[in-house]
């Protein structure tokens, strides 16, 4: 827990081990496969099952002792993209007695202490609240349950078991008479965006309702939801 500015903070992601097996891993494995690709190929092309007759029939006409040598470094290549995509796509979070930052996709958002009035985690997502129980941010981190736990409860934050209002969602059905046009139309778009899985717009979808007092949970392919406006 090393000093920054003079407060002592925790960093919840990636450790440095973790980090040098995902930059050595996949470019490690790339090269591999890559080093055999040609000898696949051959071997491959004589089996009418597999897929991709195509291009392993390229691959293996090609000839050469060099062919080997240009699989190894696309494969290395290959798993050195992998691998930053890996890094780019994992969550940093960095808290102090005073603030949350969190980090991922090269985006960076901070939360200030007081507006945060309870931690918990939904399943593998991590949920911030916020004062009058909207929530603030929700992704899954990287560390283990428990540290992320002890981390929050030591530098003060009202980490919760569970969800406080979990007992408050109700599941959504189309033209809900509780909500309005505009709130059902952001719901049933939703619900074609988790249908095609595209996470990217259900999360963006997921703001805007709670733009409109609504917080939505999930469970599965299922929308459950709550109106926000109490301290949990």
């Amino acid at each position: 827990m090393p000093l920054n500015n003079g407060m002592e903070y925790s960093d919840l992601g990636l450790s440095w081990a973790d980090r040098m097996l995902v930059w050595a891993v996949p470019p490690l494995l790339g090269a591999v496969v890559g080093w055999f690709l040609p000898a696949i190929a051959d071997w491959a092309t004589g089996l009418a099952w597999v897929p991709f007759q195509g291009p392993l029939e390229l691959i293996a006409t090609i000839q050469g002792p060099w062919i080997v040598i240009v699989t190894a470094v696309l494969g290395l290549l290959a798993g050195m993209v992998l691998s930053h995509i890996a890094i780019k796509e994992s969550l940093a979070v960095r808290l102090s007695d005073k603030e949350i930052t969190f980090r991922i996709h090269e985006a960076e958002r901070t939360f200030a202490r007081e507006e945060v009035s309870a931690v918990f985690l939904d399943g593998k997502q991590l949920v911030l609240l916020g004062t009058e129980g909207q929530e603030l941010y929700r992704e899954k981190p990287e560390a283990k349950r428990d540290a992320v736990a002890e981390a929050f409860n030591r530098h003060g934050y009202s980490w919760r078991d569970r969800d406080p209002f979990a007992d408050d969602y109700v599941r959504w059905v189309a033209d809900s008479p509780e909500l309005t046009p505009g709130m059902n139309a952001l719901f049933l778009a939703r619900e074609k965006a988790i249908e095609s899985e595209d996470k990217e717009d259900a999360a963006d979808l997921r703001r805007e309702l709670s733009k409109l007092g609504i917080t939505v949970r999930d469970d599965g392919k299922k929308q459950y939801w709550r109106q926000h406006g109490q301290r949990p």
